[in-house]
Parts: C-alpha cells; sequence; structure tokens
C-alpha cells in the first residue's frame, strides 16, 4: 500500500471517529454537561490530526511529482510542507517558515529550489510587482488555503 492511499485510508477512518463523536454528541445531548464537554474536547483533539494527514497528503502528492534528487533535498522538503501546511505564502513568510524546518537557508537557495519546483509545476508563483506569492499547484484556492503569511 502507498503512502498516499496508507494517508487516505488514516483520513477516512479521522473522519469516521468525527462523525461518531458528532452522532455521540447529538445523543447526549441532553445527557449532562459532562458527556457534552467530553466530546467538544475529543473533537477539539481529532481536528489537528485530520489537519496533520491532509497536509502529509498534499506533501506526498506534490512530491511524487519530482525527481529523487529533489525529493532527497532538504530545502526542497521544507519548502513544499510550509506550503503544504500553512498555503500560500509571500517569498519572506515561506523564508522564514522553511529556516524555522532547517536552521538555515539562505534567500538565493530557497529562490533556486522554488524556479525548478515551479519548473516542475509543482508550486505557483504569482508575482505582483516585487511581491510573490508562493502556493503548491495542487491547492484548489489559494484564499481558502490561508492568506499570504508575512
Amino acid at each position: 500500500m502507498s503512502l498516499e492511499e496508507r494517508l487516505r485510508r488514516i483520513e477516512e477512518m479521522l473522519a469516521m471517529v468525527l462523525e461518531r463523536l458528532e452522532r455521540l454528541e447529538r445523543l447526549t445531548g441532553a445527557a449532562g454537561e459532562e458527556a457534552r464537554l467530553s466530546v467538544e474536547i475529543a473533537l477539539a483533539f481529532a481536528a489537528p490530526v485530520q489537519e496533520a494527514v491532509a497536509a502529509a497528503r498534499r506533501v506526498a502528492e506534490a512530491l511524487s511529482r519530482a525527481d529523487r534528487e529533489i525529493v532527497s533535498d532538504g530545502i526542497t522538503k521544507a519548502i513544499v510542507e510550509a506550503l503544504a501546511v500553512n498555503g500560500p505564502m509571500t517569498l519572506r513568510g515561506l523564508e522564514r517558515e522553511v529556516r524555522r524546518l532547517r536552521g538555515t537557508a539562505s534567500r538565493s537557495v530557497i529562490r533556486e529550489r522554488l524556479r525548478r519546483l515551479e519548473e516542475l509545476g509543482i508550486v505557483e508563483v504569482n508575482r505582483r510587482g516585487r511581491r510573490m506569492v508562493i502556493k503548491l499547484a495542487s491547492d484548489k484556492d489559494a484564499s481558502e488555503a490561508g492568506g499570504s503569511n508575512g
């Protein structure tokens, strides 16, 4: 079973768990404050896990279109991971996030990796004057994914 298939399966199972918890919440609505709070807490913890699995799926999907050299490069992986987790970002925001994930990364190296990812169709770079907004090419709608972070 491929990584994408496993991630999809995990995502399906999490959706089932959330659905069951919501059903339980509706059933126990009159049963008391403790039951309601228990379900709310469980839902609160499940949502971030579901978001993490979805981000991991976006990373795996994006990197599946790249060659082995790119996939093994830590800075490139950090770029894809940052965009998968945060959605579209400005170049400055992306640089900050890559440095947070990697420790160090020069602006010129990040720009070079972005050019390569753009050539491969993995990222889209929208230029507005001097401002660049970068997103994964698989992101359907940049405005829904979280803004420009920078």
